[in-house]
């Protein structure tokens, strides 16, 4: 489940490219279909010539949407699960900031560059999915997959926080953890939260429902 979550959380971050190989798939669809389409032959004819001109930007946009769309229902299922599950230990916000760049530095850092890749040729789509790969497993491997912009639409916000955790039943700070929330932190200080970890220092903020 883990390492489900894990996947999900990388593929919905990357939200903002998909929707953008999508659209330019979609537009270079419409334009080879336009250039193909022929008045004399008949519409099963005319589908089939644009379907066979057009086969890569087809496949491209139904994998895209499959995969997101597995990845947005499993995040949302996981979510359910923490916020209905008695378990989820609490932690005592000590301190509280918001964390406004990482959404900008992400999309800066990771999204934009790869928006270059011409996903109309073949070989540009093997090279962006092995860079794509790449990328996936050190991000997944080394947790960094806490930027998601799809928790960003369903109204959570990052903050720079230090919490006190109970770990052997020891209390313990960490000092400048992030945690994702719905909640403005910030007026949270000095009270406990419930929470899920990636590790010691990144959480998602459980708020309980039910």
């Amino acid at each position: 489940m883990w390492r489900k979550f894990r996947w999900d959380m990388f593929v919905t971050s990357f939200i903002p490219l998909w929707f953008s190989i999508i659209v330019v798939d979609i537009w270079d669809l419409i334009k080879q279909s336009v250039e193909v389409w022929n008045i004399d032959k008949t519409f099963y004819s005319n589908i089939s010539s644009c379907f066979e001109t057009s086969m890569l930007q087809v496949i491209s946009v139904v994998v895209i949407v499959i995969i997101v769309l597995i990845s947005i229902r499993g995040i949302n299922s996981f979510l359910s699960d923490c916020k209905f599950s008695g378990n989820n230990p609490k932690g005592k916000i000590i301190k509280a900031r918001k964390a406004n760049k990482l959404s900008s530095e992400f999309l800066l850092a990771y999204i934009l560059p790869m928006i270059a890749f011409d996903f109309s040729n073949l070989q540009k789509i093997v090279l962006f999915i092995i860079y794509f790969v790449v990328l996936a497993i050190l991000c997944i491997r080394n947790n960094n997959i806490y930027t998601n912009i799809l928790l960003e639409f369903k109204g959570y916000k990052m903050y720079t926080c230090d919490i006190e955790c109970d770990v052997m039943n020891r209390k313990h700070i960490y000092c400048d953890s992030l945690i994702i929330s719905e909640d403005d932190l910030t007026l949270c200080e000095d009270n406990e939260i419930s929470y899920w970890d990636f590790d010691n220092y990144i959480y998602i903020q459980i708020n309980k429902e039910g």
